[in-house]
C-alpha cells in the first residue's frame, strides 16, 4: 500500500511506437497541455504493471486493474480523484488529503498532501503546471509501449521519488494513454488508460470521504499528527 501513493501521483495491443523529431515536440507538448486545460474530468479502466529494477522482490511483475475517476476541481487547490482496484483497494485524493483502503486490514490511512508542491507531471491534469518549466522534454527511443508518441520527461530539480517519466500519448489529441514512471533503481511503474471516457465528472458523491469506503473500515489518521 506504501508503493501506491507515490507511485500513482504521477500522473493515462502492442505496436511499435513512432519517435518524434525533437522539433516536433513542442506541438505534441502544446496539444497535451490544452487536451487537460479545457477537461472536466475521465472516467476509465486501468491497467498497472509494475517492474523491479535492482533486487529481485515479489512486488516486480505485479499487474493489477481497476476504475480510475478524476474531477477537475473548480475554486479548489487540488483535484478529486479515486482508483478502485479489482482486488478491493481504494485511492482516493481530495485536495490536500489522500485517503489508501486496504481490504485485508479494514483500515483507511490518512495522508496530508500538499497540492502546491506536486510536480507538473500531476498537476498539468487539472490544468495547472507547465511541462517545460519542470521538465527537459525529449522524444524516446522506447518501443513496446504502445500506439502513439513517446514522451521523455526528465526533472530539472532532482527528485527523489523518481528519475524521468515516459508519457506515451495521442498525437492527434494531446491525450495520454499510458504513464511509465521511472525510479532511481530502474523500477517501473506502468499504468495504462483503458477506453477513458474524457469529460465525463463523476458526481461529487464518488469522493466522498465519509461514503467511499465500507461501512466497517477503520480510519487511522496518525500521519495527520503534529
Amino acid at each position: 500500500m506504501r508503493r501506491m501513493l507515490p507511485a500513482l501521483l504521477f500522473l493515462v495491443p502492442a505496436l511499435a511506437v513512432a519517435e518524434a523529431p525533437a522539433a516536433d515536440l513542442a506541438p505534441v507538448v502544446e496539444k497535451i497541455q490544452a487536451f487537460y486545460e479545457k477537461t472536466e474530468g475521465f472516467d476509465t479502466r486501468f491497467t498497472q504493471t509494475f517492474r523491479q529494477g535492482g533486487m529481485p522482490s515479489r512486488l516486480g511483475g505485479s499487474t493489477a486493474q481497476g476504475r480510475l475517476r478524476f474531477r477537475k476541481p473548480i475554486g479548489e487547490v487540488g483535484p478529486r480523484m479515486r482508483w478502485d482496484y479489482d482486488d478491493g483497494r481504494i485511492l482516493l485524493l481530495v485536495g490536500d488529503l489522500g485517503y489508501t483502503y486496504d481490504p485485508d486490514t479494514k483500515q483507511v490511512t490518512v495522508h496530508r498532501l500538499d497540492p502546491e508542491a506536486l510536480s507538473a507531471a500531476v498537476s498539468f491534469l487539472w490544468g495547472r503546471g507547465k511541462l517545460t518549466e519542470d521538465f527537459d522534454v525529449a522524444p524516446s527511443s522506447r518501443t513496446g509501449l504502445g500506439e502513439g508518441v513517446v514522451l521523455e520527461l526528465v526533472p530539472k530539480k532532482k527528485s527523489s521519488g523518481f528519475s524521468k517519466v515516459l508519457l506515451v500519448v495521442d498525437g492527434q489529441t494531446g491525450m495520454v494513454r499510458r504513464s511509465v514512471v521511472v525510479q532511481a533503481d530502474g523500477s517501473e511503474n506502468h499504468i495504462t488508460f483503458v477506453e477513458p471516457k474524457v469529460g465525463e465528472a463523476a458526481p461529487l458523491s464518488a469522493f466522498d470521504p465519509d461514503k467511499a469506503f465500507p461501512a466497517d473500515a477503520v480510519r487511522v489518521d496518525t500521519q495527520m499528527r503534529r
